[in-house]
């Protein structure tokens, strides 16, 4: 939001569930210090800058867990790729937390670039994190493997968009599953993250089955799994 320590966000309609109405939200150092009625500007650090957002809605940065960052599209052919996102794509949207995925082209996109595209979008602004793998098997990694991807790259929070019940995926098994599943959970442990399955549900006959069937057998918590 710029250099200055304070800033006053001036009668703004805060979007909350307790629907307050119309505040003011002071900010100090990147943090909200205050919400009320009328704030004032009197008495606080001389380079406070008031903002009027008189009209406007007021609500915190929106987290999207799933981004193409690095384009998407493909699969009618090269001219159907889609370019990678812009800054300005994101925060015109309000989204402030990006999660990049790479999804179904592994060929012609990559981890990596990935990476640098989430380092990219920090570097301008907003948090951005990404998933390993890709929608098949071999899953695609920067190491070589799911777990040290995981436990070794800050911005890795897990695997994804993994696909079940697609034709464009390789419809694992419940062995294979519960494999990746344990791979996850161990890099998640050893670099002290949630460690995420986010996966891709396509319009195949089994649908969640494979999913459900994964809970039902295993010991696996369910807040892993982010279909």
């Amino acid at each position: 939001m710029g250099g200055n320590v304070c800033k006053l966000l001036k009668n703004g309609y805060c979007l909350t569930p307790e629907n307050p109405g119309k505040k003011d939200i002071l900010i100090v150092a990147e943090k909200i210090y205050k919400i009320g009625e009328e704030i004032s500007n009197q008495g606080l650090f001389d380079d406070v800058e008031v903002i009027d957002c008189s009209g406007k809605l007021v609500c915190p940065g929106i987290i999207d867990l799933h981004v193409h960052i690095t384009g998407g599209g493909g699969e009618d052919g090269p001219g159907s790729r889609i370019p990678e996102v812009m800054l300005s794509d994101l925060i015109s949207a309000g989204v402030t937390t990006v999660v990049g995925v790479l999804g179904v082209d592994s060929i012609t996109r990559s981890i990596a670039g990935l990476l640098a595209k989430a380092k990219s979008l920090e570097a301008e602004g907003i948090t951005a994190y990404i998933y390993t793998g890709s929608y098949g098997i071999p899953l695609v990694t920067l190491t070589g493997k799911v777990v040290s991807d995981i436990a070794l790259i800050n911005e890795v929070l897990g695997i994804g968009e993994y696909a079940i019940s697609d034709y464009r995926s390789v419809y694992p098994s419940i062995h294979r599953l519960s494999e990746l599943a344990a791979e996850v959970k161990v890099g998640g442990l050893l670099g002290g993250k949630a460690g995420i399955i986010h996966i891709h549900v396509g319009d195949g006959k089994e649908g969640l089955t494979p999913l459900f069937k994964l809970l039902e057998e295993s010991d696996f918590p369910k807040k892993m799994f982010v279909p």
